[in-house]
């Protein structure tokens, strides 16, 4: 009886023609074929447990994207187009969005110029700070990499590809490309090498993959049987250009040796719950200066989850994942219905909201209020009932929006939609409106009024997709977590270690007896 076959997608943008150091990876040949190193290694792990794995072309933001110098999982790995993206560098900035096989590539990462190095930039120096360095959009030569190599740097421009960084480099925009790159035509790439990666390069998975469970004990005996040292051999002379394979087990670091030799990791049988954030509001939810995840809103999903005997895991997504706005409409965002993640934190349960989504218990307070220009010029009263006088205006996606302030029972004419809190600043300052309504707190640019309201039930919730089973487990395990008084005095331990008053739902009366 033959061994069904399981197929399997994987993912390659097949520009690699362009580039000696990309071509012997993955391009297409001259009859339009995909071919290359990858593809050879892909089906012959694949073949090794019976896989029938298919390599197909995508776009890279497909698997991988950079926004606002934040790398984000692409709607193709996330929504299962595909199973994995090959040669893609394991670092601790991406574990937090995605998981890894082993290792099966060595990279290293270097510094391109203009020819000449009009700039004089010296890459062994510990300060960048005096030059304008760019980056490719999703690769792993960013700023948390320069932090991890104590590096200092200032400003960082991101291109969408590399035709737009050797313009930005030849025009004198920037001065240094930091990239995996080790030679580009037309540019100077210095002889400085450094290390972004964790091992080297990897299958690119998304988070909660059961890939690397067969995959990582196929390679492992392919590594050490020696055929992949042949296959490295072979494909550099084939295509012309070496291969940045792997050293072979005799010439192995031990530290390469034991990530080879460890045990693969165990399909688990439980649904890994994935929650996420947008990674800027510290102390909540940051990236540390070496890319790490961490904030308070990661430590307390931890504590909860481990109460819940629940798998799960905080990653990032763009806040459009989770809601999206039309007019005065909201919509789920399409990470959240496609299934990308199953909650997004730090979302207020409004009436509008329960049209759409399903929330958790709140176990953060907030409060709206009014923000002025200094002095309040226009003498806005919140405490009125009528604002029609007035022109508000507030951050689109925000609950400070007409629905709340007809609840609060308040008259206004004129409430003005801007992108983000600081064109709502900015409308203040120039008198364009006369005051800001927001849930924000301690803005400094501006004078913040009394009294305070409430625009959802209670306060800071976890939002769901509607019908999830989520909010029944999770509250279960919060209430525990809660009527017993320790998720107050974690508030409190937590406060102390970030430096910060966390506005945690304060203890039930029995327990400030």
């Amino acid at each position: 009886m033959k061994r069904a076959l399981d197929p399997r997608k994987v993912v390659w943008d097949g520009k690699g023609q362009g580039s000696s150091e990309r071509r012997n990876k993955h391009f297409r040949n001259e009859l339009g074929t995909l071919v290359g190193f990858d593809v050879e290694l892909v089906t012959r792990v694949c073949s090794l447990v019976g896989k029938q794995c298919k390599m197909i072309m995508l776009p890279f933001t497909e698997c991988i994207f950079t926004y606002k110098d934040i790398d984000y999982a692409g709607r193709g790995l996330s929504s299962q187009w595909v199973d994995g993206c090959p040669s893609y560098a394991i670092t601790t900035d991406r574990r937090t969005e995605f998981d890894f096989t082993l290792p099966y590539l060595a990279t290293t990462s270097s510094f391109t110029v203009a020819p000449g190095n009009p700039s004089g930039f010296d890459p062994t120096a510990e300060d960048y700070s005096a030059f304008t360095l760019v980056r490719l959009s999703g690769a792993p030569t960013n700023g948390a990499c320069l932090n991890r190599l104590r590096k200092k740097y200032g400003k960082f421009i991101i291109a969408k590809d590399l035709p737009e960084a050797k313009a930005i480099l030849l025009n004198g925009t920037a001065d240094v490309l930091f990239s995996p790159r080790t030679q580009i035509d037309g540019l100077e790439t210095l002889r400085e090498r450094v290390h972004c990666d964790d091992g080297g390069a990897g299958i690119l998975l998304r988070k909660g993959s059961d890939l690397a469970t067969w995959w990582n004990p196929a390679f492992q005996t392919f590594y050490f049987s020696g055929q992949y040292a042949q296959m490295c051999e072979d494909a550099s002379q084939k295509y012309g250009a070496e291969v940045q394979c792997l050293p072979t087990p005799g010439n192995a670091s031990s530290e390469l040796l034991n990530l080879m030799k460890a045990d693969p990791p165990a399909a688990s049988p439980d649904h890994l719950w994935k929650f996420v954030v947008s990674g800027k509001i510290e102390p909540f939810s940051f990236l540390d200066s070496e890319g790490n995840l961490i904030g308070w809103t990661k430590d307390f999903i931890q504590e909860v989850c481990s109460r819940a005997d629940k798998r799960c895991h905080l990653m990032l997504a763009q806040v459009s994942e989770c809601t999206t706005r039309d007019g005065e409409l909201l919509y789920p965002g399409r990470g959240l219905m496609e299934g990308w993640f199953d909650a997004c934190t730090g979302y207020f349960e409004t009436l509008e909201r329960d049209n759409s989504w399903d929330f958790t218990a709140p176990y953060l307070l907030s409060n709206a209020s009014f923000y002025v220009k200094p002095g309040n010029p226009s003498k806005f009263d919140p405490a009125l009932d009528d604002y029609s006088n007035f022109v508000l205006v507030r951050a689109d996606t925000s609950i400070t929006n007409d629905h709340c302030l007809n609840r609060l029972h308040k008259k206004f004419n004129k409430l003005l939609d801007v992108p983000t809190q600081y064109e709502a600043i900015a409308a203040v300052l120039n008198g364009t409106a006369d005051a800001w309504f927001t849930k924000r707190q301690g803005e400094t640019q501006l004078e913040e009024l009394t009294p305070r309201f409430h625009c959802e039930n209670v306060g800071t919730s976890i939002m769901t997709k509607k019908g999830s089973p989520l909010p029944a487990w999770w509250d279960t395990a919060f209430e525990e977590f809660y009527s017993t008084g320790e998720f107050n005095q974690f508030c409190l331990d937590k406060g102390l270690e970030y430096n910060y008053d966390f506005p945690c739902v304060p203890p039930r009366m029995e327990q400030r007896l």
